[in-house]
């Protein structure tokens, strides 16, 4: 989740523009303020990136990108808190399988992608960052780490990520069975920020990885931690259809690449998480509450490439039921509305999700609120 600090030919060096929004016309002594304002409306968005171990659909959870989800926070340092809540229930989850046959025998057991279940998920993600007036090709350079809490409490075949049972030699996917759990989740690490910033254009590249920080045991359905590394590749932008920057549309995507499961024989396939927002800025020309942005966000995930199950089929069933799991690709849609206040205290927002259209993965709803605060 990154943010943009607004400048042109420095950071945030109009009087007129805060953190792509308009700036608040206000008299001589809130201008010593406006740094700071700065600073925090862009971290709150910030907040977008938290991709705990424990995300409801896989490493990067979605939703914390926000309306503004392509800023680069402004130069300094920031700290963001992100506290979302995750329900889904149903019979879409690709958590569990009904026992598959044996792989060395030619039983006909059924293979069940999508099973009922129930899954509630509290994260909580700190996230602190650094921008720095460093150039690279035009672009601020920036880090920042993510470190992520979850409480997850699951039942029949939920669970936050798909966990493939290789016991036993039959090849199965697990279910949770009533399981709760809380702990630290796996980190996050942005190393690579690149952040442009144009007249009516902000634009982001990044790279990070997951490193798998969180519990893990390759024979429970439900884990905090998802037991392997994770490379993340990002690409965003921000679009304003005016000049004074109140109308905005951004989009944020990413590329995960996934590495081999700890302790067992299988790696997911790749996915792309894909946020976006609209949103329209008021200036409230209060001294206490600054900025108000209504809009529209949602996200999408698609998985693009095949699971690999690295065991070898004795028999034309065992095979099939490999291939089945193999062959087995998530996707599900998200909308809903969010709401930014931007206060002489820090930058507040709050939105919620509401999922549809989901395949081999559950659709639930989220609500998400965030704190933004900048330092220096």
């Amino acid at each position: 989740m990154l943010l943009s600090d607004i400048h042109e030919k420095s950071i945030f060096a109009t009087s007129t523009r805060i953190w792509g929004i308009v700036n608040i016309p206000a008299a001589e002594k809130m201008m010593r303020f406006r740094p700071v304002l700065v600073a925090l409306g862009c971290l709150a968005f910030l907040i977008l990136f938290a991709k705990p171990a424990h995300a409801q659909h896989g490493d990067w959870l979605m939703g914390t990108d926000g309306l503004l989800s392509a800023q680069q926070a402004p130069e300094g340092i920031f700290y963001s808190n992100v506290w979302s809540y995750y329900h889904a229930s149903g019979s879409n989850f690709v958590s569990l399988a009904s026992p598959a046959p044996p792989l060395g025998t030619g039983g006909n057991g059924p293979l069940k992608l999508n099973v009922s279940g129930s899954l509630d998920e509290f994260v909580d993600q700190n996230i602190i960052g650094w921008t720095s007036p460093y150039k690279v090709l035009g672009a601020n350079y920036g880090l920042f780490v993510d470190v992520p809490f979850a409480i997850a409490d699951a039942s029949g075949a939920a669970s936050l990520e798909p966990v493939l049972s290789l016991h036993g030699s039959s090849p199965s996917l697990q279910a949770s069975a009533g399981v709760t759990k809380g702990s630290i989740g796996d980190i996050y690490v942005e190393p690579v920020d690149f952040g442009w910033h144009f007249r009516q254009l902000d634009a982001i590249v990044s790279s990070g990885f997951f490193a798998p920080s969180g519990p893990y045991n390759s024979k429970a359905a439900l884990n905090i931690g998802y037991g392997h590394w994770t490379g993340a590749f990002g690409l965003g932008g921000i679009a304003y259809a005016d000049a004074a920057r109140t109308w905005s549309l951004s989009i944020y995507t990413h590329y995960l690449l996934y590495a081999s499961q700890l302790g067992a024989k299988y790696t997911l396939g790749d996915v792309v998480p894909f946020e976006w927002g609209a949103g329209k800025t008021l200036n409230l020309n209060n001294s206490i509450f600054q900025q108000l942005i209504l809009g529209a966000v949602g996200y999408a995930q698609w998985q693009t490439t095949n699971n690999q199950i690295n065991i070898a089929s004795q028999n034309q069933t065992a095979a099939a039921v490999i291939k089945t799991l193999e062959d087995t690709r998530a996707q599900v849609y998200s909308a809903g509305p969010s709401i930014n206040l931007l206060t002489k205290y820090g930058l507040f927002s709050l939105r919620y999700y509401e999922e549809f259209d989901a395949h081999a993965t559950p659709s639930g709803r989220q609500l998400m609120f965030s704190v933004a605060l900048a330092f220096g």
